[in-house]
């Protein structure tokens, strides 16, 4: 007997101010889930997520009423934890950057397959059912045969014997969540909770209460009693991720904690005790954030007592094919068909820069994994993007100019021509059709008809 589908008895709510939008996106879904609400009015859809309770939330960037990151930052204000999907066609890498930073389980550009996205829910409910013994370990969620990678996996197995902090350096996508698990599933501490804050994905005003918990009464809409996080984790690890994010104010309250394990509840005049081990993470360059008077030195020094830093995956290049060999073979499923990379496309997949390192990498795989409908993955089924900078002669160079006919030489000057205009202009389109002579909006058909990201400049 086939298993339930993941998505079958969810109710998903899509927030986009287009109608069209939401209709397409009903008929993507209504089959395969218990309910599909959508809404057009982003401040209408934040008040049916406290009224109806969804599963899940996906939300488009750019709306006129409250753009998607405000959405994600205002579900977030609000203590939840709903699982956030963000689908848009005007998005760019620091928007995606920072949609993972405030919390979302997955980003995605239009256009959408509709058989890639529920195959990207599923998996996002999927992994919510997992049992939590199954967090990861050096040895198994992350694989690498780069000598440095290695040096640190060996560096997890020390450090988990002791109860020392640890600070994880690295940039987003590279795997800090998965060293913080992987410390707290090899210490002594395994049996008790491994407790995750995302000090970028919470407000100001609510992360003191996030972590510290409050009091009935203690500000308007405290209600009732919150348990903080710190009495969460118990005798547990505590991860606080993104925690250069985090307000001068609420770094002071942390600090008490580090030196004496001494906290109150918000509102509160009990003193309560911490056990819990603190694990951070910050793609921050935290003493250049101290020197600029942005973050506490006492409080990174209380931190920075062991510092593992992950390298980008641009730096580990030849781990690039290992990992997109087991992704292919973690998204396969039980019964699906054997896929696998041409030499070509492995060495073009090497040779990108991975700007979202092995995140990137990792949704890549999978969206060959759902839509790709032939056992070789071939270079040129990559996207244009990782062609482009895989080492292809340029464009604009003269040879290539004159090859083939009037028709494609015309084409590879345009290209060339919008691309260097927006690198004088470092990606600012206005600035770029006035270097260029041309009118905004004949330059912006432009970019469009090339199919090129100005963000790529900035």
């Amino acid at each position: 007997m086939t298993p339930p589908s993941p998505l079958a008895d969810k109710h998903i709510l899509f927030v986009d101010d287009i109608p069209a939008n939401c209709q397409e996106m009903r008929g993507f879904l209504k089959h395969h889930c218990r309910q599909v609400t959508v809404c057009t009015s982003p401040l209408r859809a934040l008040r049916r997520l406290r009224a109806d309770e969804p599963d899940l939330l996906i939300t488009t960037l750019v709306m006129k009423e409250l753009g998607g990151l405000d959405v994600i930052r205002r579900v977030r204000g609000q203590g939840s934890s709903l699982p956030i999907v963000m689908i848009t066609g005007y998005g760019n890498e620091q928007t995606a950057i920072e949609a993972t930073r405030l919390g979302v389980s997955d980003y995605l550009e239009k256009p959408v397959a509709p058989d890639e996205l529920r195959a990207r829910l599923a998996k996002i409910f999927a992994a919510q059912e997992r049992p939590a013994s199954r967090a990861a370990t050096p040895g198994t969620a992350m694989l690498s045969e780069d000598p440095a990678m290695k040096a640190i996996f060996d560096m997890v197995g020390a450090v988990a014997r002791s109860d020392s902090r640890v600070l994880i350096l690295g940039e987003t996508g590279t795997g800090k969540q998965l060293i913080a698990q992987a410390i707290h599933e090899s210490s002594g501490r395994r049996a008790a909770p491994f407790v995750e804050v995302n000090c970028a994905a919470i407000p100001e005003n609510l992360l003191e209460s996030e972590l510290f918990g409050h009091e009935r009464g203690a500000f308007t809409g405290a209600t009732e009693r919150r348990t903080g996080r710190f009495e969460e984790a118990g005798a547990g690890t505590l991860f606080l991720d993104e925690i250069g994010e985090m307000s001068f104010a609420v770094q002071s309250k942390l600090l008490r904690v580090l030196q004496d394990g001494k906290f109150n509840r918000v509102g509160g005049s009990a003193t309560l005790q911490s056990r819990a081990r603190v694990l951070a993470a910050t793609n921050r360059d935290l003493p250049t954030e101290v020197e600029a008077g942005r973050f506490r030195a006492d409080l990174f020094y209380r931190l920075h007592v062991i510092t593992l830093t992950l390298p980008p995956l641009r730096r580990r290049s030849g781990d690039v094919p290992i990992l997109a060999e087991h992704f292919l073979r973690r998204f396969r499923g039980p019964r699906g068909p054997l896929r696998r990379f041409s030499a070509e496309a492995l060495q073009q997949l090497q040779q990108y820069g991975w700007p979202g390192n092995v995140r990137e990498l990792e949704h890549l795989v999978e969206r060959f994994a759902v839509l790709h409908d032939r056992p070789v993955i071939e270079a040129s089924d990559l996207p244009e993007k990782i062609r482009r900078t895989s080492g292809t002669p340029a464009a604009s160079s003269h040879e290539s100019l004159l090859r083939g006919d009037y028709a494609t030489a015309r084409a590879a000057f345009e290209r060339a021509f919008v691309r260097e205009s927006l690198k004088q202009a470092r990606g600012n389109m206005a600035e770029a059709a006035r270097r260029a002579g041309l009118d905004r909006s004949h330059f912006f058909r432009l970019v469009r008809r090339q199919r090129i990201d100005p963000a790529e400049f900035r």
